[in-house]
């Protein structure tokens, strides 16, 4: 081979390598500019989905490109997350038994009226105040659901409304209007 032809191949790779890495990092810098948020996925069956922002202030949903279908915020729609509290006791309580007043009060009725006295004595004696200890603890957890949420965008070309169906607890929701309304 002539040593001339492989140095014009060797610097024609060089050259389009290095365009690839300009181009790359031009591309980059672009991406860089914009802000994006990922919205979960509205169920088991679907996947997130991002949504850019142009430096202009428009939208375009999926990843960075340079020639993407443009859309501007028309509406969001949330109906509010659910918040499930659960509380667990554990513990043990310990109390002294009213046996010994029951059967009190009950020989103390018949000594002073036998039949009626037996009944309103044992009756007096159950009554009397319980003595024990309770030892325990409770834990409170609280757990939030998410709720439905939808975005609406507006199709700048055609001027169609596309409908983005989302969960989101409400600092997600809370995101979302930030991100959409700044």
């Amino acid at each position: 081979m002539d040593f001339d032809k492989l140095k014009s191949l060797a610097k024609t790779a060089a050259d389009k390598t290095k365009d690839g890495i300009v181009k790359a990092n031009d591309m980059r810098n672009k991406a860089n500019q914009e802000t994006k948020i990922s919205l979960p996925a509205s169920n088991s069956f679907s996947s997130a989905t991002s949504i850019r922002k142009t430096i202009d202030g428009n939208f375009y949903i999926g990843p960075f490109s340079e020639n993407p279908t443009l859309f501007s915020f028309a509406g969001f729609n949330y109906d509010g997350s659910k918040v499930i509290e659960k509380t667990m006791t554990k513990g043990r309580t310990s109390q002294q038994g009213r046996t010994g007043s029951v059967l009190g009060g009950a020989a103390l009725g018949t000594i002073l009226a036998p039949g009626v006295g037996t009944m309103v004595g044992a009756m007096a004696g159950a009554n009397r105040k319980k003595k024990g200890k309770m030892d325990s603890v409770s834990t409170t957890t609280s757990e939030e659901k998410p709720g439905k949420a939808s975005i609406l965008l507006r199709d700048l070309n055609t001027g169609e409304i596309k409908t983005i169906a989302t969960k989101l607890t409400q600092a997600e929701a809370n995101n979302v209007q930030m991100f959409f309304m700044n």
